[in-house]
């Protein structure tokens, strides 16, 4: 492992930034640059800035870290990367996951070997907290605080609001001496106000973990609990779970994941069906003629990325994926009726379309476009399916081309419940375009697959795509282009993903 990590360079640290999402730029941001408070000033407002632009890979975070801590980078970003589970980067740096997790010991909560104890702790809190647990205690942290100040001593407050990123409100409370991390040992450490929080709340676990890290790290000046409240944090064992175990989420949480929830086993998860759609031409016989749109459907530069991206993410998650490139209309829809056939004894159904397409409609690979609604006919005719949830995620332009008319299938349904269990993400509202990164891949795609990384463990479908939603309206494109994807849902009861 030594040999690794002496030939990183800061010069390769760029290319590896590249192929971290936002969020987990987020996280190492955080874990690295939050006992710094010289600097955390600085990058959180580089964060913010990152939020708001189209491409959220250029960044120089890791840069910035290594050139400010010339002696001992290389250990705190592995560490760091191990904590944030970035398997995927560690593995390109020829690092072996088996190792750096006996080394680094990820999964032991309150205990560190580069990183603040502290600031690990806090980052595993906010891996548990589901969505609206993070927004009630930022709401409520930030009202209190401002009770205190008065006058001329009010702070301007952190204009940020999404709560998908609880390590940047943490982030602003250091700064502001909010909380205080101490010394590497935690003397000196003032977490107070979250520990009452918690307690308060009835999550005495995230209030334990704290005290626990406080003691652990500096037993002189130990902090005090209830002994009632007392709950050991322990590390799972690497034959039983794999790392993520330990940033499953606490007794609390899972208990309110589980009511009137369906949970999507990772060992029957189901079917990710791709119809991934970069080229198109126009060979179709002569009936079917009046149908091509008027003008050339131009290659879908990009979408390949997508398509990566998508089998990566939902294969962790379980999926069995089934991607098909360039396939015309009748092809698309045989392929969706034969993942419906093949998903009777499944635990759900994901169909994903990357193509063009105009207001309510798709193009197959032949330039001949297809009702969406009749692709939701066809996943809700099967009546084996109509209890289990099935999601059909479209990227696709909706601009409004009333001139244009659509191949009928003869996809129809007989009865409303034949369309319960079903959930459509369009990457647009209608009558706007789908914006999509020639390099980087879609808006809507890539935010989607980075929300499920980031919350499948703690949050139901739709608040993962309520999130991605969320995310996408704040880019703006190089001419200030503007996206807000569609989600609509006849989901019966909240529908969990398996846990990355």
């Amino acid at each position: 492992m030594k040999s690794q990590l002496d030939n990183m360079h800061v010069d390769d640290l760029p290319y590896l930034e590249r192929d971290l999402n936002f969020a987990q730029k987020v996280s190492l941001a955080f874990l690295l640059f939050g006992d710094q408070h010289a600097l955390a000033t600085y990058i959180l407002q580089k964060l913010l800035t990152l939020m708001g632009s189209a491409d959220q890979r250029q960044s120089d975070l890791l840069q910035q870290y290594a050139r400010t801590n010339p002696d001992n980078w290389r250990g705190h970003l592995v560490e760091a990367m191990c904590i944030i589970n970035a398997r995927q980067a560690l593995r390109k740096l020829g690092f072996n996951w088996q190792e750096l997790r006996l080394h680094y010991l990820p999964q032991v909560l309150e205990v560190s070997l580069h990183v603040h104890p502290l600031l690990k702790a806090l980052y595993n809190i906010c891996e548990q907290l589901t969505i609206a647990q993070t927004g009630r205690l930022v709401l409520d942290i930030n009202d209190q605080l401002a009770r205190r100040q008065t006058g001329q001593h009010a702070d301007d407050p952190l204009r940020f609001y999404d709560h998908a990123y609880l390590e940047i409100f943490l982030l602003d409370w250091l700064t502001r001496h909010h909380l205080r991390l101490g010394d590497i040992n935690a003397r000196g450490s003032d977490m107070q106000l979250l520990i009452e929080y918690f307690k308060f709340n009835d999550l005495h676990s995230l209030a334990t973990l704290l005290v626990q890290t406080i003691n652990s790290s500096n037993p002189v000046d130990k902090c005090e609990t209830d002994a009632s409240e007392t709950k050991p944090t322990k590390a799972e064992p690497a034959s039983v779970a794999p790392a993520t175990a330990a940033v499953a989420p606490v007794d609390g949480i899972v208990q309110q994941r589980r009511a009137n929830a369906l949970q999507v086993r990772s060992n029957n998860a189901g079917i990710l069906l791709i119809i991934n759609q970069q080229r198109f031409h126009r060979n179709v016989s002569e009936e079917l003629r009046s149908l091509l749109p008027s003008v050339k459907l131009t290659a879908r530069e990009g979408t390949d990325v997508d398509k990566e991206r998508l089998i990566e993410v939902f294969s962790e998650l379980g999926y069995s994926v089934d991607a098909h490139d360039n396939v015309d209309h009748l092809e698309l829809i045989g392929f969706i009726r034969t993942a419906c056939a093949r998903s009777i004894l499944r635990d759900s159904l994901i169909v994903c379309i990357l193509s063009h397409g105009f207001e309510g409609a798709v193009y197959g690979a032949d330039s001949i476009p297809l009702s969406i609604t009749d692709i939701q006919n066809v996943l809700c005719d099967n009546e084996e399916l109509h209890d289990k949830p099935k999601l059909l995620i479209i990227q696709a332009c909706q601009q409004n081309e009333k001139q244009l008319q659509t191949r009928d299938v003869n996809a129809t349904t007989q009865s409303p419940s034949q369309h319960a269990n079903m959930v459509v993400a369009m990457s647009t509202v209608p009558r706007f375009v789908a914006l999509r990164h020639s390099v980087q891949g879609s808006w809507f795609i890539q935010t989607l697959c980075d929300t499920v990384k980031r919350h499948a463990a703690s949050e139901h479908v739709l608040d993962i795509l309520t999130i991605a939603i969320g995310q996408v309206t704040e880019k703006r494109g190089d001419k200030d282009q503007k996206m807000v994807p569609l989600v609509t849902s006849t989901l019966r009861q909240n529908v969990y993903f398996p846990a990355i």
